[in-house]
């Protein structure tokens, strides 16, 4: 229940926006292969800052993966505050979040996962690709490291905002 109140508030918070002037405000949808939702998973982003070369933004995903016999299939939903960092269509993706996972047997847990990538998105175009390096971090019993990557594709759908 407790993350369930937590993602609503980061939604209603996210549409509060400060400062002067006018940006465009980017609202993403894409599909992201292997990555931070484990083998695959659909995922919103919005930005919600922007200045100079400067963007940062959340995301909010869902996924489902097979987890082990004692756990069955795991419903993940990964969570991430992301920076970009580049001009026009090359950016540098960073980004720290974490995923949730609630199986299918009763048992939760969470994974700590971060990003380093590469986003090539054209001003002029909807349509984007980035690929990454997502490794998940675990810490609950020890501590562990798994290296994993992504690839993603998809659309952005962009609205000015005062």
């Amino acid at each position: 229940m407790k993350w369930i109140t937590f993602i609503i508030l980061v939604i209603f918070f996210s549409q509060v926006t400060t400062g002067q002037g006018e940006f465009e405000k980017k609202n993403s949808i894409y599909l992201e292969l292997a990555g931070s939702g484990g083998f695959g998973s659909i995922n919103f982003e919005q930005i919600f800052f922007k200045k100079n070369i400067t963007e940062l933004s959340w995301r909010a995903g869902l996924s489902f993966a097979p987890i082990d016999k004692n756990n069955g299939t795991g419903i993940v939903f990964p969570l991430m505050i992301n920076a970009l960092l580049g001009k026009n269509s090359h950016k540098l993706e960073m980004g720290l979040g974490q995923g949730i996972t609630v199986t299918t047997r009763g048992s939760a847990f969470a994974l700590t996962t971060a990003v380093l990538g590469y986003r090539f998105q054209p001003s002029t175009k909807r349509w984007f690709w980035r690929v990454s390096y997502t490794p998940l971090i675990s810490y609950l019993v020890d501590f562990q490291i798994q290296h994993w990557g992504g690839v993603s594709v998809g659309y952005t759908f962009k609205n000015k905002v005062k």
